[in-house]
């Protein structure tokens, strides 16, 4: 029955979530490990630069219509690959550079990006087989390793797979 309940809250719950995995489909990701960061932008022309600033994306400067990420090389890897992942979700999300957006249009994008980093290095169908053998206790270490990301990010997204066996009525909480 957990099996069968895993798989059920592996399915897509929203637009975002369901074209993130339509992207590692396309790119056949479907294992932790095979979530290359590098290789993913390097397939859209997006250049990784190491800085020592706040990590951003901008227009390549000699390569008219590509586009640069900028990672702070002062975080830990975990850290950056979120990074590198949010920004990868402002290139493919948004269009180009709105110096004019509203707060609140400003605030929707980064949401939004923060949503996409999420989905595309912890995938829900990627974590349930990971967890069937699992306690609640070391599931977010589990996860924080195999997909290389921190603890906040891995605790946040083995929340968000509790609330989903929740709303399914599996106990969970209590």
């Amino acid at each position: 029955m957990l099996h069968s309940l895993l798989q059920e809250i592996c399915e897509p719950q929203t637009w975002l979530e369901s074209r993130v995995y339509l992207l590692l489909q396309h790119h056949g990701i479907d294992s932790p490990e095979q979530i290359d960061l590098h290789l993913l932008c390097e397939t859209y022309g997006i250049e990784i630069h190491r800085i020592c600033g706040r990590s951003r994306t901008h227009a390549h400067p000699f390569s008219p219509g590509r586009y640069v990420i900028a990672v702070d090389e002062r975080l830990d890897l975990a850290t950056q690959r979120v990074k590198i992942a949010h920004e990868l979700g402002h290139l493919l999300l948004h269009e180009g550079i709105q110096p004019q957006s509203s707060e609140w249009m400003i605030d929707w994008q980064e949401s939004q990006a923060n949503h996409f980093a999420e989905h595309l290095l912890l995938p829900i169908y990627m974590m349930s087989p990971l967890l069937v053998d699992c306690s609640r206790y070391n599931a977010p270490a589990v996860l924080a390793q195999r997909f290389q990301v921190p603890m906040p990010l891995a605790r946040a997204r083995f929340e968000r797979i509790l609330s989903r066996m929740y709303a399914k009525g599996f106990p969970v909480y209590g």
